[in-house]
């Protein structure tokens, strides 16, 4: 699982009372709703469900996103999103 991390770029979340919380180490975001946010991070893919989720202050240059709403779930997945379509891609040439 090692190869799926960026090496010098650090992730960091902070959750606040399950409303709110604030990323570091974020790359791309792949997917969003207001249920919903996927996100690549240099530690692999973030997924974060909820109840009406929206997010603020988004630069990708800095990596940095804050979201809010009530959150119900948060999962790594471990894998980046570059090789997931890669293998769409396969699928469908």
């Amino acid at each position: 699982m090692a190869e799926t991390k960026m090496a010098g770029t650090e992730h960091k979340l902070v959750l606040l009372n399950q409303e709110q919380m604030e990323l570091t180490g974020v790359t791309r975001v792949e997917s969003f709703n207001p249920d919903e946010i996927t996100l690549e991070t240099s530690q692999g893919l973030l997924e974060i469900k909820g109840e009406g989720l929206d997010m603020h202050n988004l630069n990708l240059e800095k990596g940095i996103v804050e979201i809010v709403g009530l959150l119900t779930e948060i999962r790594y997945s471990g894998e980046r999103a570059s090789r997931r379509r890669s293998v769409f891609e396969k699928i469908f040439k």
